[in-house]
């Protein structure tokens, strides 16, 4: 026979009510900051990564065929972090949408010319 116990305190309250607006900014800037993170670390891993192979390819460990492949890797790899690089300032300057942000106007509509036919 298996026993599990359980962590739960039997005496602790949880609150009825909290700020629903609040919590989801706080939340929001959680994963922000937390994507941030990850795209600067796999930023940083391919980066190095392309340049081992760069330097591999420039020290012709390889025959040429091979040499020439991982110039060609590594050069698509720089412009994958280039691409990580664009993405995470997006990130960073990226706010709340919607009705959680109060400081975002809503976009007006604009003016379109009426078709001509």
């Amino acid at each position: 026979m298996i026993v599990v116990k359980r962590n739960v305190r039997r005496d602790t309250d949880l609150p009825k009510t909290f700020d629903l607006q609040l919590n989801q900014h706080e939340i929001f800037e959680i994963d922000r900051c937390n994507l941030v993170l990850q795209l600067r670390t796999i930023r940083r891993a391919i980066k190095e990564s392309a340049e081992e192979m760069e330097m591999v390819s420039i020290e012709r460990v390889f025959v040429k065929a091979v040499s020439q492949a991982l110039t060609r890797t590594a050069r698509k790899l720089y412009h994958v972090a280039e691409d990580l690089s664009d993405l995470q300032r997006l990130i960073e300057r990226a706010r709340l949408p919607g009705a959680f942000h109060e400081s975002d106007p809503k976009p007006k509509p604009r003016n379109r010319p009426k078709a001509r036919y």
